[in-house]
């Protein structure tokens, strides 16, 4: 009866063990997700214009579309997809450089508070980002 004491005891503990690494597991996994669309902040010679038409190729299209053209402008995903995701772009001048504010404003969250469709919004900001640095080696990122 002992050793069946034991055992118990033994499977307990390796289900609480199993259950801490899970719940680990996806508060890590959800940090990688949201990180992946941090906002960002770009400095660059090109134009304000020329940030606008950069975003407005790489971040508005494949079913989203331009809804604010102000500053911030503002990219969002149509409402076939789900809820509106919301990608925004502030751009100011400082110095004959533009200096661009890239962050999402709208974003979907699961019941539990985790982010859904994070890789899209990632995507969407990857391009405009890698698109500016292309046209421009000086550009730097930070965030």
């Amino acid at each position: 009866m002992e050793i069946a004491a034991g055992a118990e005891g033994g499977n307990v503990a390796l289900g609480i063990v199993v259950l801490i690494v899970l719940i680990g597991l996806c508060l890590g996994y959800n940090t990688f997700k949201t990180r992946g669309f941090r906002p960002r902040r770009v400095e660059t010679s090109l134009s304000a214009q020329q940030l606008r038409g950069i975003f407005a190729e790489k971040v508005a299209g494949h079913g989203w579309s331009i809804v604010d053209d102000g500053n911030p402008m503002v990219a969002q995903s149509a409402l076939l997809a789900g809820i509106r995701q919301q990608i925004a772009l502030n751009v100011v001048e400082n110095n004959g450089r533009s200096v661009a504010n890239l962050a999402v404003t709208r974003y979907s969250k699961k019941v539990l508070g985790g982010a859904t469709k994070a890789y899209t919004l990632r995507w969407r900001m990857n391009a405009f980002l890698s698109h500016v640095q292309r046209l421009d080696a000086s550009a730097s990122v930070a965030g």
